[in-house]
């Protein structure tokens, strides 16, 4: 027969370690940092470097999730309106950085240019058209690929080449408009079109699928920069600000945006394009924003 010494040592044992298993849950799982989720909102043009960096944040920052949205910048921005819900904001242009900044809709002293991509002609495997320069563009019956001008900046830019090199109305009616550069770079890819004008990196996404022509510098327009911000509707700016930093920081640095085709430097776009830093004009926004 126990004694009721005893009795009150075992419970009393009992108790504390109901206690103490009590404070470790409370601890390691009621009190652990809760889970962060940004909510990042790119262009395709970003897309795929995107994926790539949110992964490796991921993996440092445990606590994190990177949410995506993807589409045309302009639909992104409207989506921004209507939700007024966000942590981060990629622009294909500065322009549409520039209009977020002037809207309030992002904390000024985070915008930092993020990459430069240069306008080029994206053919499908083969060349089955033989397209060689904008002059078959204007010379043969082929479908050009662009993405939708009114919310795509690289559609606006293509128009603007176009327009620059003083073709556009001999092949506007040969224009096959898509919502986004994602769309057009996949009918380029599919053979859908015979030629698309696209920026590089979307040979990149498509290698065994297309081939790219570059074009002579002096035909290219004034060309732009992909942006990054914090968005003011952030709940999470800390953590927001600490993703936009790696991921400037990923895309100079990092060998896997280079491979693909990102340029975060301007001094390294020549590694990737027949160009040298000198031979095409940047709007001032993506020189100012990258220091």
């Amino acid at each position: 027969m126990v004694k009721p010494m005893y009795k009150t040592i075992v419970l009393s044992m009992i108790l504390l370690l109901l206690m103490v298993s009590s404070w470790i849950i409370y601890t390691y799982y009621l009190q652990s940092p809760a889970q962060v989720v940004l909510l990042v909102y790119t262009p395709p043009v970003i897309q795929s470097l995107l994926n790539n960096a949110s992964r490796e944040f991921m993996q440092l920052h445990p606590n994190v999730r990177i949410k995506i949205i993807g589409g045309a910048t302009g639909t992104l921005l409207n989506k921004i309106l209507l939700t007024g819900e966000g942590d981060i904001f990629i622009t294909a242009d500065h322009e549409y950085m520039l209009n977020a900044s002037r809207m309030g809709l992002v904390v000024n002293e985070s915008i930092k240019v993020l990459s430069y991509v240069v306008l080029a002609l994206i053919i499908p495997r083969g060349n089955p058209a033989n397209i060689t320069s904008l002059d078959d563009l204007v010379s043969k019956n082929v479908k050009i690929g662009v993405a939708n001008p009114s919310v795509a900046p690289f559609g606006r830019m293509a128009v603007e080449l176009l327009v620059k090199n003083g073709i556009y109305d001999k092949v506007k009616d040969k224009l096959v408009i898509y919502g986004d550069v994602g769309q057009t770079a996949r009918q380029v890819a599919l053979g859908l079109v015979d030629v698309a004008i696209l920026p590089h990196v979307a040979h990149y996404w498509y290698l065994n699928d297309t081939s790219i022509i570059w074009l002579n510098p002096a035909q290219l327009p004034t060309m732009s920069c992909q942006m990054i911000a914090v968005l003011n509707t952030t709940k999470n700016y800390q953590a927001a600000l600490e993703f936009v930093k790696f991921l400037v920081e990923y895309v100079r640095f990092n060998p896997y945006p280079l491979e693909n085709g990102y340029i975060g430097d301007l001094d390294k776009i020549s590694s990737i394009t027949p160009y040298s830093p000198e031979e095409l004009l940047f709007n001032n926004a993506c020189i100012g924003y990258a220091k």
